[in-house]
């Protein structure tokens, strides 16, 4: 192979000829921090040249030299956003500066990448969860080499990594994860409070619902007022906000159908009691008041839709009004699921009201939310008759 035809099947930036005559041949190439970086030459076969010395004479296809592509067959899964950035940041934290990346493809075997992995353990002093975040990189890249003949065996299925040397995730206590029954009164009474300090703000009433229906906090500000059935007394929750990429490569909140970012289980219909019903009635009253109006959504204030971070906001603001630990709107969720719970609800019921589509989700996020004096009274009473000891 020439060397223009070398550089030619491997260079992903366009050349561009002289525009003038005191121009010269431009294009660009990727160093190896991902940054873009403009090369030029007097000359097309000077230019070519260079990027033929920048590349190297081996031709071999390598993790780098496929990365790239890579991210665009993630980006036309329709990933989240957020998902996609993770993977860029695991790419850039640890695989850019590792020797994996630079092997010839068909060369990886399974003891490199055992060796990569029992590395970044060691290194990073990683926890499990944050491991399987990251190996998904190799393990899907390999895949789709497998998939485009790149390679004749993937080296990846008989990988065992030994995560002993992990370290353990910071166990938190199953009441940080809830609202336990005197911080919700904590956490009411300061809401009503912002009620009269700020009549011309819903945000409360926003959180307010979330204690009520135990939805996603992106679910709470996608609302819209055509989607609540006053005569069936029930509201439609099928949208939610996400983020997505902008022409500037800016992060932007949107608001898209469940069906489209998520499974269709997020797609439900709620009952509604008089006390949402009210609830929702004010809020509208607010909107009407103060003139706030975005399409037809429920949560709206002068500068139009309310968005997850101004909620995310308040509710962390008022946990430190009401002086208890920093909760999130999440822990709302399972604060819901606990409750339904307790008073009799099934499980299979307490899945289909939050929107999940696996039942074991449903279980992590049931906790006792009984005060920790409560809970040991309950066990010390539950196992009286296991007293055999007869204390003289």
């Amino acid at each position: 192979m020439t060397k223009k035809k070398r550089v030619e099947s491997i260079h992903p930036f366009a050349i561009t000829a002289p525009k003038t005559k005191s121009s010269r041949w431009m294009t660009h190439i990727k160093t190896k921090d991902g940054e873009r970086k403009k090369i030029v030459a007097p000359s097309e076969k000077k230019l070519y040249e260079k990027l033929y010395e920048f590349y190297g004479d081996e031709e071999k296809t390598t993790l780098e030299s496929i990365y790239d592509q890579w991210l665009i067959k993630r980006r036309n899964e329709n990933i989240n956003i957020r998902t996609l950035k993770r993977n860029e940041n695991h790419w850039r934290k640890y695989y850019l500066n590792h020797s994996i990346i630079s092997i010839a493809l068909e060369d990886i075997t399974t003891q490199n990448i055992e060796d990569f992995f029992h590395e970044v353990i060691r290194d990073f002093n990683m926890t499990v969860k944050e491991l399987n975040n990251m190996k998904f990189i190799i393990k899907d890249m390999l895949i789709m080499a497998k998939r485009s003949n790149l390679i004749s065996v993937n080296p990846f299925l008989e990988v065992d990594i030994k995560t002993y040397a992990c370290k353990p995730p910071s166990k938190k206590s199953d009441r940080s994860k809830i609202y336990l029954p005197k911080e919700k009164e904590k956490m009411f009474n300061v809401l009503n409070h912002e009620l009269m300090d700020c009549p011309e703000n819903t945000d409360a009433y926003a959180i307010f619902l979330l204690f009520k229906l135990g939805l996603r906090i992106g679910e709470v500000v996608a609302i819209r007022e055509c989607d609540i059935d006053f005569k069936n007394n029930e509201i439609h929750i099928h949208r939610t906000e996400t983020l997505e990429e902008d022409s500037n490569g800016n992060l932007k909140p949107v608001v898209v159908n469940h069906t489209k970012k998520k499974s269709h289980y997020g797609d439900r219909y709620l009952p509604l009691s008089d006390y949402e019903i009210t609830l929702i009635e004010s809020v509208k009253k607010i909107n009407k008041k103060y003139g706030y109006k975005d399409k037809d959504y429920l949560f709206v204030d002068a500068d139009g839709r309310t968005k997850i971070r101004e909620i995310d906001n308040r509710i962390r603001k008022m946990c430190v009004k009401a002086n208890i630990e920093i909760k999130s709107a999440h822990d709302i969720r399972r604060t819901v699921a606990s409750e339904m719970f307790k008073n009799g609800v099934s499980v299979e019921i307490i899945r289909d009201f939050l929107g999940h589509s696996d039942i074991k989700t449903t279980w992590s996020y049931i906790y006792d939310s009984n005060s920790k004096a409560k809970t040991n009274r309950l066990i010390r009473s539950s196992l009286a008759n296991m007293n055999g000891f007869k204390i003289s």
